[in-house]
């Protein structure tokens, strides 16, 4: 049996995992992009927000894991840093059984309801079309559910590197698959292909979680109930957060569907598309200081406040400008992506990537809640995200202005993020103005108010760049700005060190 990792060992990891996040984040969002440039042109703006909608589905579905996933990591880390890897098996195998069988009999159950409920969501005139997909869409749920749960117990094993590789192998088969597959059978075709790559990466995850915990079956069958015990009141407790979190996009896409028509829920989807995988590649890097966090827990505050320190440097020296970047790019995607200028995707980008560049900053502050077990902080910050959000959003699609759906939602977010942001200030000891100076020597305060100087004079000039060179002018010039206020930053240099650094 080979020698346990230590937090410090998962540290010397963080360099390996987030290098290979980052690839899959860049082969996804690519996969992504080639992907709904087709779909767009194929099945136009109306199916396309279809597809969407009942997408929306699968991620209210992922409800159904309870926050397993989340707690198989933390426990996974935790009883591996403590040497036990039976125990971390039987984590894996407890959580994986507490959830497949009994959500397996809930979607079997819920299948009628799925095909009356639908008719509330899209128009009369879609509802048909929207109810050939509820099959695929349930089975591609479940396997979901199970797979991420799998996928946890590769991130607490430290080894987010070959789930990354796995996920790169199913973004590559999906998109072929999927434009074949639409052609013989247009948006049935689509979900029949996306099920085929849930299979197939859920048994990939298996087969790699299997070598990393070798007490493992070759499918789970042991269900403990001590490992129960140990992880319900962490799961329950992280449930109702992850409820709320889960409900944020849906919510929006629903009121969007409803009083704003599907062509607006497609622009949003699209724009929305763009903002997540550009802001994965920050979250990538970040996820793979999890399993040290959760290792650290919340006694050993000086390790815990060393992680925070780090991750906040790359938000604050790398994360700003690349979610900035983003915000200036969008007529340019607009051109590349849809083939004209589109004005509701472009509005719909700049107010959600405005919100998430924001957003950004607390990131660090919200994985530190959830390693280190504060729970109830992050179920009050998205108690308050999805009720204002909710309510407030409500009132804005009535008024039959998605802009203002969107905005609400970014506003809703900004305020959630406080909360948790401030617990970490409170615990460590005000890290974010330690780090704020920590992050590049001269140029902590320079990079936020460079990069807010070229925000502002990029959203005052995209509106009258109308002309095709004028966007890609304006694209060059912002562009070359935030490159130059990322080599300038001390967290450049952090980040290659660590992608850099040979696995001991």
């Amino acid at each position: 049996m080979s020698q346990v990792e230590k937090p410090a060992d998962l540290m010397n990891g963080v360099g390996r995992n987030a290098k290979w996040s980052l690839v899959q984040t860049i082969v996804s969002a690519l996969t992504v992009f080639a992907l709904y440039r087709y779909l767009y042109g194929r099945l136009g703006p109306e199916m396309l927000g279809l597809w969407a909608v009942v997408l929306t589905s699968v991620s209210v579905g992922r409800l159904a894991e309870m926050g397993f996933s989340t707690t198989v990591l933390r426990f996974v880390s935790l009883h591996l840093t403590s040497g036990n890897r039976a125990r971390a098996a039987q984590i894996l195998e407890t959580g994986l059984l507490s959830i497949a069988l009994p959500f397996a009999l809930l979607l079997i159950v819920s299948y009628p309801l799925a095909n009356v409920a639908v008719g509330y969501v899209v128009p009369a005139g879609n509802v048909a079309a929207a109810q050939e997909l509820i099959p695929y869409m349930l089975g591609t749920l479940w396997l979901g559910v199970v797979g991420s749960i799998a996928q946890s117990a590769l991130d607490g094993c430290g080894r987010m590197d070959a789930k990354s590789k796995i996920l790169i192998v199913g973004n590559l088969v999906y998109v072929p698959a999927a434009i074949g597959l639409t052609e013989l059978w247009g948006l049935p075709g689509l979900a029949a292909c996306q099920l085929l790559q849930a299979t197939l990466v859920a048994a990939l995850v298996w087969r790699a979680t299997w070598r990393e915990l070798p007490t493992l079956l070759w499918a789970p069958m042991r269900w403990d109930r001590s490992c129960f015990d140990e992880i319900i009141a962490y799961a329950a407790g992280l449930q109702l957060g992850i409820l709320m979190n889960m409900l944020f996009e849906p919510v929006t896409k629903m009121l969007l569907s409803r009083y704003c028509g599907l062509q607006e829920v497609a622009h949003f989807e699209m724009a929305n598309q763009v903002v997540s995988r550009v802001r994965a590649l920050v979250v990538s890097a970040l996820q793979a200081y999890m399993p040290a966090l959760s290792s650290t827990g919340a006694k050993e505050v000086g390790e815990a406040r060393k992680i925070v320190e780090e991750a906040f440097t790359f938000v604050v020296g790398l994360g700003m400008p690349a979610m900035a970047g983003l915000t200036v790019s969008f007529p340019l995607i607009s051109l590349l992506w849809i083939g004209n200028v589109q004005s509701d995707f472009i509005t719909y980008g700049w107010i959600l990537s405005m919100g998430w560049l924001i957003a950004t900053l607390a990131m660090p502050a919200y994985f530190y809640c959830v390693g280190t077990g504060k729970i109830k902080t992050v179920v009050l910050s998205q108690t308050v995200i999805i009720s204002v959000n909710g309510v407030f959003g409500l009132f804005a699609a009535q008024a039959g202005r998605g802009d203002l759906v969107a905005a609400v939602m970014m506003i809703a977010l900004l305020l959630g993020n406080s909360i948790t942001t401030r617990r970490a200030m409170l615990d460590l000891a005000q890290v974010a103005v330690q780090t704020q100076s920590a992050a590049s020597p001269g140029w902590g305060r320079k990079i936020g108010l460079l990069t807010a100087l070229i925000l502002v004079v990029n959203l005052c000039v995209a509106p009258v760049t109308s002309a095709v060179s004028r966007i890609y002018a304006n694209f060059a010039l912002n562009a070359i700005a935030l490159l130059l206020v990322v080599y300038l930053s001390e967290a450049r240099m952090i980040l290659t060190n660590r992608l850099c650094k040979r696995k001991t």
